[in-house]
């Protein structure tokens, strides 16, 4: 064993407390600061982890940026042994579909690859998915213990229809439970008010603060989307778009002294596409008064 490989042997079976929690805990800690050391990265403590998964967690990561550098591509038909007895989906009765996709899943799953839906699909489509478009897809080859390799089928093809609906949901369930994530990719960084206003992505996020202030809660919250619909501009490299997504909602919003106003009304978001991407940049919608 050569020098630097005992070292880090040595590092690995220091114990620095008889409780092996405790022991754990010190081990993440060494760990963050060593990933911090080699990425620059700062990895504060999971909350509510136990320390055995946040140390699982912690060297996957490490294992993963010492790999980064040399890591070979491969493409996923490789990567799972290249099977050669799944036959063409037009070969296949709906009913030997449902059979091979079921193998297909458990082949994948094998090899640690996922692959998520945004919506329902056909087995079909799904099958001829899997075997016509990510076997053909190249991916990094990690070698590190409980990776997976995880694809969705809308980001090889976009459904904008979910999309809009997901950050619209996304938005209402944040307004209902009145905490605005300051981070999240939803919001346009620049807004535009009722009146054509345009106000920065801060700004705007402070207004709704503002409204949050006025209210102790809001109770009973419901909502129904009734209509979603964009219109896609195929013009220069990048395709643009504009869309929006309706529908009523109603809330209880209970005031400092115990009041409550009954809030039922109908609202509309509306959202631009961008660099991939669907954000929210303008929002028509009871209680907030932009």
């Amino acid at each position: 064993m050569n020098e630097d490989n005992n070292k880090e042997h040595n590092e690995e079976e220091e114990q620095f407390s008889d409780d092996p929690e405790e022991q754990l805990r010190i081990e993440n800690e060494l760990l963050r600061l060593k990933l911090q050391a080699e990425t620059g990265a700062e990895l504060q403590q999971l909350e509510n982890i136990p320390p055995d998964v946040e140390n699982a967690f912690l060297n996957n990561i490490l294992a993963f940026e010492r790999q980064l550098d040399s890591i070979e591509e491969t493409k996923i038909f490789d990567l799972i042994g290249q099977p050669a007895d799944f036959k063409n989906e037009s070969e296949l009765s709906n009913e030997e579909i449902e059979t091979e996709l079921e193998r297909l899943v458990e082949l994948l799953e094998s090899h640690q690859i996922e692959v998520d839906y945004g919506t329902d699909y056909s087995s079909r489509l799904k099958y001829k998915f899997i075997t016509e478009e990510l076997f053909e897809h190249s991916t990094q080859k990690f070698d590190i213990p409980d990776m997976v390799h995880h694809f969705i089928y809308e980001e090889f093809h976009p459904n904008h229809t979910l999309s809009i609906e997901g950050i619209a949901e996304d938005f209402l369930e944040m307004w209902f439970s009145r905490n605005m994530e300051k981070d999240s990719y939803i919001f346009s960084d620049e807004m535009i008010s009722k009146d054509g206003e345009s106000v920065t992505k801060e700004q705007f996020l402070l207004r709704v603060q503002h409204v949050f202030d006025a209210y102790i809660d809001f109770e009973n919250a419901k909502y129904e989307i009734q209509d979603v619909s964009f219109h896609m501009t195929h013009e220069g490299e990048e395709p643009t778009a504009t869309g929006y997504t309706e529908g009523i909602l109603e809330y209880d919003a209970v005031l400092e002294n115990k009041e409550i106003q009954k809030i039922k009304s109908p609202f509309k978001l509306y959202m631009q596409h961008r660099f991939g991407y669907w954000e929210l940049f303008k929002i028509n919608m009871p209680g907030l008064e932009l």
